[in-house]
């Protein structure tokens, strides 16, 4: 694997000016859960937007406690790198030393899909994929939401008022904006 892996997502998904570098305590933390290469990506590009926040590249770090709560147990071969602009994540899976998956964790409707069983197609084809853009990122209603409720920062994600486990509906009269990680949360309490 080398550098050109996200050169396609770097091109769909330009970043944002303000994105954050790791810290060397992720990075070590990470070395040896994470492909050297998703880790050369953090370094040399950040965490933050991409795509005007249509995905989030992710410090694992501030999302598991989240993640693992989902989950139900903390499973450190189960790492998340990406959230969509909907609070949906992307989460690396080691499955043997040689084997991986990216899957995503849908928390709206509170499923787990495989997305791919390797880092490289999930980067070079599945991400930036239009069909995958439309139906898994929602682009279309995304850039609908950018007009109406503006910008996303960082931390914030669009999220469906009421929620869609209590009926509301995947259309643009029931956005909303606020924080990723809170509605993360109380989505999780709904379901349960």
């Amino acid at each position: 694997m080398s550098r050109d892996l996200f050169v396609k997502f770097l091109k769909k998904y330009a970043k944002s000016s303000d994105t954050i570098e790791p810290t060397e305590a992720i990075l070590d933390w990470c070395s040896d859960k994470l492909p050297k290469v998703l880790l050369d990506f953090w370094s040399e590009h950040g965490f933050g937007n991409y795509g005007n926040g249509l995905i989030k590249v992710i410090d694992p770090s501030k999302y598991m406690s989240s993640f693992y709560t989902w989950l139900g147990r903390n499973d450190f071969d189960k790492i998340p790198i990406l959230v969509t602009a909907f609070g949906d994540i992307f989460y690396y899976r080691k499955l043997s030393e040689t084997d991986n998956d990216i899957s995503l964790l849908n928390i709206h409707h509170r499923q787990i899909s495989v997305c791919t069983y390797s880092l490289e197609e999930f980067f070079e084809k599945f991400i930036v994929d239009d069909e995958v853009a439309k139906e898994v990122l929602k682009v279309d209603i995304f850039n609908e939401a950018i007009k109406l409720k503006g910008d996303l920062a960082f931390e914030e994600i669009f999220f469906f008022t009421p929620a869609l486990i209590l009926g509301g509906g995947e259309d643009i009269k029931h956005i909303d904006k606020g924080d990723g990680f809170t509605h993360q949360q109380v989505l999780f309490q709904l379901g349960n």
